[in-house]
């Protein structure tokens, strides 16, 4: 076993064992305070297992540290390829738009009276159509160039940002405005199993088909010139790519709000460890994504009385962490920005 593979192995294992470590203390960890036998005791259904400690632990945090883990693994993936995909090393899952669309659709559902799975459907759906929209504009300037579609993103999510000021002004002040924009802020607070068994299938299935094709994906990230002159179909991959890191962010948005670094942090963080190879970093990058997502979900509705907007927790933690990051590759990171 040569050293480079060793070296991979032994952060996959280290990473996967502080994933576990982490979800079974968010179980534990919250306001309401479970000590670590009464938690096994719950776990295992035992006779003394208090009511109150099974409620709070399968009824509230289980689902919210399971969303966590998905929209984690959805967030930190869909960015690790689009990343690769655009040979651009600052491009964050959102750079589409998708994020700022599923923002507003959410907005309009809030605003017509719209509640719980129906907010996340209608986020969903404008998310696609966020993509779509973005996909079509670049395509009227029939240039195939990864910088016309980042300028069409920019684009429509400064349309999707504009709509979402809108709804926010005609929005009852009173109630809805205030939905609107703690949704927007991001949190996990509202999960239910519910949306986890209908958020696991998407976040897999994806994240799957992106492990299968990784190898396709380093050669994606290689340019259309070399993609091409070694025989892939680099635009039917391209878009596959960006369809499966799309319906990751879209879905994500929809059970979690508006939620940014994630999607630009873990990546990195996986290829210091590793190098950019997605083989290596894919799976690399979703250990760290979940673990990042869960941690900030833990921090949110810990230490004050209120629960803290994700985004905020995300920026404090996601900011020192990112300058760290420009520091240790600031001979590398420059190269393709």
């Amino acid at each position: 076993m040569n050293k480079k593979r060793k070296k991979t192995i032994i952060w996959l294992s280290v990473s996967g064992i502080i994933l576990v470590i982490i979800f079974f203390s968010a179980l534990i960890i919250g306001r309401y305070t479970i000590s670590i036998p009464s938690f096994f005791s719950a776990l295992f259904n035992m006779p003394s297992a208090d009511s109150i400690d099974k409620s709070v632990i399968f009824s509230l945090r289980l689902p919210r540290t399971l969303v966590a883990l998905l929209v984690g693994i959805a967030l930190s993936l869909s960015g690790l390829v689009y990343q690769e995909t655009f040979q651009n090393k600052l491009v964050s899952p959102d750079f589409l738009g998708v994020s700022t669309g599923a923002g507003f659709g959410a907005a309009i559902a809030i605003i017509v009276g719209l509640t719980g799975l129906m907010i996340s459907v209608a986020a969903f759906v404008f998310g696609i159509i966020t993509m779509l929209l973005t996909v079509g504009i670049a395509k009227i300037f029939r240039n195939n160039s990864p910088t016309i579609l980042l300028l069409s993103g920019i684009i429509i999510s400064g349309l999707m940002s504009a709509g979402i000021s809108f709804v926010e002004f005609t929005a009852d002040t009173d109630k809805q405005l205030g939905e609107i924009v703690y949704w927007l802020l991001g949190t996990f607070s509202k999960a239910t199993m519910r949306d986890v068994w209908i958020l696991m299938p998407i976040v897999t299935v994806c994240s799957l088909f992106l492990f299968i094709i990784r190898w396709r994906i380093n050669i994606v990230a290689l340019g259309r010139n070399e993609a091409v002159s070694l025989g892939l179909n680099y635009n039917l991959y391209r878009n596959l790519i960006i369809l499966a890191a799309t319906l990751l962010t879209a879905a994500s948005v929809a059970y979690s709000g508006i939620v940014g670094w994630i999607g630009l942090v873990a990546p990195h963080m996986a290829r210091i460890c590793v190098g950019r190879d997605a083989r290596k970093t894919i799976p690399l990058t979703i250990l760290f994504g979940a673990a990042f997502a869960i941690i900030c979900d833990i921090i949110s509705r810990t230490f004050t009385a209120s629960e803290i907007p994700l985004s905020a927790v995300t920026g404090f933690l996601g900011t020192p962490i990112f300058i760290v990051i420009l520091f240790l590759r600031r001979k590398t990171i420059y190269d393709k920005i």
